[in-house]
Order: structure tokens, then sequence, then C-alpha cells
């Protein structure tokens, strides 16, 4: 079957019709949309801090938790970035290692927590730095997605075997008990 060209010149308007009501539509209900989702947390709408758990032969665990500190609902997931530093301020060698895990979107509603769990060993590797040398005393931690770093003290020691610390990914709560 053959289409003439009256036909054509009556098709063309009604599907670019149709188009650009299905773009306004989708425009105006994505705002909408966006401001009921919470915004992705930082730095200035968290607060950090650190704690200690039961050790091992050589090994040693810490909970990293971070807090909504604002008044509304904040998301975020993924792994924190993190930074250890000497009394000096100077960096100490910090190698983050990713664990296996999912990273669900989290949201946390005011004065809620998330937290990640570090494992490091205090048993050094050969020619490694003396403890006088390196002895952290500062944490930063990068929440996901974040270019500016929240700061806490490190009272849990040295890192050994150059720096490496292996994180969990973000789940809700404060971490084990101990």
């Amino acid at each position: 079957m053959r289409i003439g060209k009256r036909t054509r010149f009556l098709a063309l308007p009604l599907a670019l019709s149709t188009v650009a009501t299905a773009a306004v539509v989708g425009l105006t209900t994505a705002p909408a949309q966006a401001a009921t989702r919470p915004g992705w947390a930082d730095t200035t709408s968290l607060s950090v801090h650190v704690r200690g758990l039961s050790p091992g032969a050589g090994q040693r665990y810490a909970a990293v938790v971070l807090t909504n500190k604002t008044d509304s609902a904040v998301r975020t997931e993924g792994y924190v970035g993190l930074q250890l530093r000497n009394a000096r301020g100077e960096a100490v060698p910090t190698k983050v290692v990713r664990g296996p895990g999912r990273t669900p979107q989290l949201t946390l509603k005011p004065g809620q927590s998330v937290y990640t769990l570090l494992h490091w060993t205090v048993v050094p590797a050969d020619g490694e730095p003396t403890k006088a040398e390196r002895n952290p005393t500062r944490l930063e931690v990068t929440p996901p997605d974040a270019h500016r770093h929240l700061t806490t003290a490190w009272t849990l020691g040295e890192v050994l075997q150059h720096g490496r610390i292996d994180v969990t990914p973000l789940a809700k709560g404060t971490g084990p008990a101990s």
C-alpha cells in the first residue's frame, strides 16, 4: 500500500506532538520525584568516630561510624576513603583494600548511623619502620562520593603491612558490640 503525500504530512505532526507531550510529562514529573529523595551525605551532614573492637593475635579490628547530624534524611552507599596521619599532620602509609559485599543505598534519618568494619595487622612486614617513626594519631575519613574528609582521633596504634586496612561496605547501625 502506498502512502500519499497528504497522509505523510498529517502523520509527522501527530508523531512529533506525541513525542513532545511525553517529554513535557517526563520533565514535569522528574523534579517532583527528586524533591522527595534525600540528598547525598557529605562532610556537612555527617559526624565520625572510631571504636576499637576485640583484637586477635596480631590482628586488630575497629568500626568507623558515620552519623547523620542534620535535621533531615540523607543517603549514602559504598565504601569510605581513609588516611592515617601522625601528630605532625604527616601522612602515614595507608592502603585501603575494599572487601567483597553488596553496597546498597542507605537512607539515614536524623541521628541514624552507618558503619564500616576495619581490619589490620600489627605484625610488621620485612623492613617496615618502627612505631616511633610512624605512629598514627588521626584518621581522615572520606564519605562515599565526597570530596572532603572528616577527622577523628586514632588511638588504636600502628597499622603495619605497609598500612593495609581492609574495609567492608557501609551498613546500617554502629557495628558489632565489641
